[in-house]
């Protein structure tokens, strides 16, 4: 079994697939739910209270369809790194594609396909992501200066009873 780089006060909510463990990147208070898939060949990081819902799927490679060798795709494999921000918040049924990187403070909806930047703060829905709002800078920063964060991790959390279910 390979190492986990970081994730202190890491909360997996049952049966998570990782591959290329060794290439995954957590920071503090993360939250994984059950039936996510990770696939971390080019390296996938996951930023401090950060929240994965159930059945979140996230891909840091693609094949090479370009390369002329094979159809539908060569047999080379292309690293794209992804990046998550801190407390960001990751939908149900989420897709993150191989090269996306989302900011600081972003919610992804339920089964949104994710490809490219997400800006910190966005709010993005639907398969075909689009930004629907932001967050109040303004306010995010306080809430992060004052380390308010949702952690379901250590039992601080101030959420009503069952708002949460293991």
């Amino acid at each position: 079994m390979s190492e986990i780089n970081g994730g202190e006060h890491l909360h997996l909510e049952g049966i998570i697939n990782v591959v290329a463990p060794e290439k995954l990147f957590l920071g503090t208070n993360v939250h994984i739910g059950r039936g996510a898939y990770l696939n971390c060949l080019g390296r996938v990081s996951i930023g401090d209270y950060t929240i994965i819902s159930r059945h979140a799927t996230i891909y840091s490679y693609d094949h090479d369809f370009k390369s002329g060798d094979m159809l539908p795709f060569g047999p080379k494999t292309i690293l794209k790194p992804v990046e998550i921000g801190r407390y960001v918040w990751i939908g149900m049924n989420v897709c993150i594609a191989p090269g996306t990187k989302i900011g600081d403070g972003a919610i992804i909806g339920l089964g949104a396909v994710v490809s490219g930047l997400a800006p910190e703060n966005a709010i993005c829905v639907n398969a075909k992501t689009r930004i629907v709002g932001y967050r109040d800078p303004k306010i995010t920063a306080d809430l992060a200066a004052r380390k308010q964060f949702l952690s379901i991790c250590e039992g601080t959390q101030s959420a009503p009873t069952g708002f949460f279910r293991w």
